[in-house]
C-alpha cells in the first residue's frame, strides 16, 4: 500500500494574523498599548464561532496501522497533527468534517467506493459525517470497528486495552475485534472496552475542548468557508468560484469574528471581501 502526504499549495502560515494586528495597531484600534498579540481577538464583542452542535464524533489513541483493513490496496493520503498544536480541520471529499488532535494521524483515499466510505485512526480526532444511508461510513482501529449507523458520537481509547464510545444523538455500531461482539449505541449511551468485553453505561460527554483554536493546514479555501459556515448561526462565509480551490494554513480562535477571519484570509492571500447583509463575499481583488 503506498502512502503520500497531502497535497500542498500557496500555503500561508499565521504571519496573517501579524499583518492584521499591525495594521489594527498602525490605526490606534488596538485596547491598549501594551496589550499581548491576539488578545484582542478575545473580547466580549466578538460573536463565538462555533455554536452548532455537532454532527459526529469519535476519539481514539495509542493505535497504529500495522494490521489488515477493508480499505483497498491503493494510495491513502496522510493527515497528521504536531505534537502540542491546535485541533486540525479538513473536510473529505463526500463533504465529512474531521477535527485531529494533537499526535494524531488519520489515513484516507482521495476518492471513497461507491458502496462505503472508510478511514484509518490514529490518537484522537472528532468527526462531522454527511450522511449518506447508501454509503455507510466505517472508522477502524485496532480494537473495534465503528460503523455510523445514526448522527452523533464520542470515542475515546487511552491504551490499546481501553476503549470508550459516546453517543451523543443517533445511534452507532460498535465491533469488537478479538471476540467479535458487536453493540449498537444510541443516544446518552457509553460502550466501554474493559476485560475484553463491552459494557454498557448510561453517560454523557462534551466536545467543547476541540473548538477553543482551530488550524486550518493546506486547506482550500471551499473547505475553509463550508466548515466555518457549519458552526456559525448568522453571517456566512462566500468563497469566489475562481479562487475557491486556493490553499491556505492558519489558526483561529473560537471567538474570532467570521469578519476578522475574512480579513486575515484576504491579507494572505492578497484578495478582498466585501459584505452583503448577512454575508461576506471573498474574491480576487480588481
Amino acid at each position: 500500500m503506498v502512502f503520500k502526504e497531502k497535497k500542498q499549495e500557496n500555503t500561508v502560515i499565521d504571519l496573517a494574523w501579524d499583518h492584521l494586528y499591525q495594521r489594527l495597531e498602525k490605526d490606534g484600534l488596538l485596547p491598549e498599548k501594551n496589550v499581548v498579540k491576539h488578545n484582542f481577538l478575545q473580547s466580549n464583542t466578538l460573536k463565538t464561532l462555533f455554536v452548532a452542535a455537532v454532527l459526529i464524533a469519535c476519539i481514539f489513541s495509542g493505535w497504529y496501522f500495522t494490521r489488515k483493513t477493508n480499505l483497498p490496496d491503493k494510495e491513502l493520503l496522510v493527515l497528521y497533527n504536531e505534537v502540542n498544536a491546535p485541533t486540525l480541520a479538513t473536510m473529505l471529499e463526500d463533504g465529512s468534517v474531521i477535527y485531529l488532535s494533537e499526535q494524531a494521524s488519520l489515513k484516507y483515499p482521495d476518492h471513497f467506493a461507491e458502496d462505503k466510505r472508510e478511514v484509518i485512526l490514529q490518537g484522537e480526532a472528532f468527526f462531522e459525517i454527511k450522511k449518506q444511508s447508501e454509503r455507510p461510513f466505517f472508522i477502524d482501529t485496532d480494537l473495534a470497528r465503528v460503523e455510523v449507523v445514526g448522527t452523533s458520537f464520542n470515542v475515546k481509547s487511552d491504551h490499546r486495552s481501553s476503549f470508550l464510545l459516546s453517543v451523543r444523538e443517533g445511534v452507532v455500531r460498535v465491533t469488537q475485534k478479538s471476540r467479535r461482539q458487536a453493540l449498537s449505541v444510541k443516544t446518552g449511551e457509553t460502550v466501554l472496552f474493559d476485560s475484553e468485553q463491552l459494557q454498557l453505561i448510561k453517560t454523557t460527554t462534551g466536545f467543547d475542548e476541540y473548538f477553543k483554536r482551530i488550524l486550518f493546514k493546506d486547506e482550500h479555501l471551499k473547505n475553509v468557508a463550508a466548515i466555518i459556515n457549519m458552526h456559525s448561526d448568522s453571517i456566512k462565509l462566500k468563497i469566489d468560484p475562481e479562487i475557491e480551490q486556493r490553499a491556505i494554513t492558519f489558526t483561529l480562535s473560537e471567538k474570532s469574528s467570521i469578519a476578522e477571519i475574512a480579513e486575515v484570509i484576504c491579507l494572505a492571500l492578497e484578495l478582498e471581501h466585501a459584505r452583503q447583509k448577512n454575508t461576506i463575499y471573498i474574491s480576487k481583488q480588481k
